[in-house]
């Protein structure tokens, strides 16, 4: 038995599918984990500080591969991502970082006692899987919020791809070449953010500090580890 894997489940029951095949790994201590190469310290730093901070262990779920890792938090609880394996060819339709990061972290499908964070929430962040969404479907589904505002969507949609979604369906997005990070909430109350140049509220955001892919990876990762404390 695994007491990592043990707690993460207790606080995230709805995770596993019934009749799911778990195979659960011996956590590794704190040190364990090492990137695929220098450039991701070299672009997340923060994210390789935190991920070098927590205990890894190698989890197989119905003949897929994940790799959960845990924090022990000053009062002694865990807190936990469960993170697909890395890719061995990242897509090279993604910002070329997000490539390079996907070779050594598989990204986020769940989050067990979380802090307050930019991704409290959500479903997917970082993670393959998401960035095969993009943008299109602003203009599909809310292309009546620009027309009630006498504006056009001022970004090409096809351009910018999901890396995280949270559970209500506000979208954050990547520029596939330029690596500009908006978001899209069409229901927030979020004090983080301002109104991308041109826009209705409640369609399209910058983040405030964190425009750009590496900032954003790196704003989360230092939140996450703030709420360790």
């Amino acid at each position: 038995m695994n007491p990592h894997w043990d707690d993460f489940i207790a606080e995230v029951p709805w995770f596993l599918d019934h009749g799911t095949v778990v195979k659960v790994g011996a956590s590794k201590p704190p040190g364990s984990w090492e990137p695929a190469s220098v450039a991701f310290g070299a672009l997340f730093p923060n994210l390789e500080q935190l991920l070098k901070e927590a205990f890894v262990a190698s989890i197989d779920l119905d003949g897929s591969g994940y790799v959960l890792f845990t924090w022990q938090r000053k009062d002694d609880s865990f807190c936990s991502w469960l993170s697909p394996a890395p890719s061995i060819v990242p897509p090279t339709s993604l910002y070329a970082n997000h490539q390079v990061l996907l070779a050594s972290f598989g990204g986020i499908v769940e989050r067990s006692n979380e802090p307050t964070w930019w991704v409290l929430n959500h479903n997917d962040a970082l993670t393959e899987r998401e960035a095969r969404q993009d943008a299109t479907f602003i203009s599909r589904d809310y292309a009546w919020a620009f027309e009630t505002a006498s504006v056009a969507i001022p970004i090409e949609l096809k351009q910018f791809y999901s890396i995280a979604q949270e559970a209500n369906g506000n979208n954050t997005f990547c520029h596939r070449t330029s690596g500009e990070v908006i978001l899209f909430a069409h229901d927030h109350a979020f004090d983080y953010v301002e109104v991308f140049p041109g826009c209705p509220d409640y369609t399209l955001y910058r983040f405030r500090g964190a425009q750009r892919f590496g900032d954003w990876v790196n704003t989360i990762a230092r939140q996450w580890r703030d709420g360790l404390i």
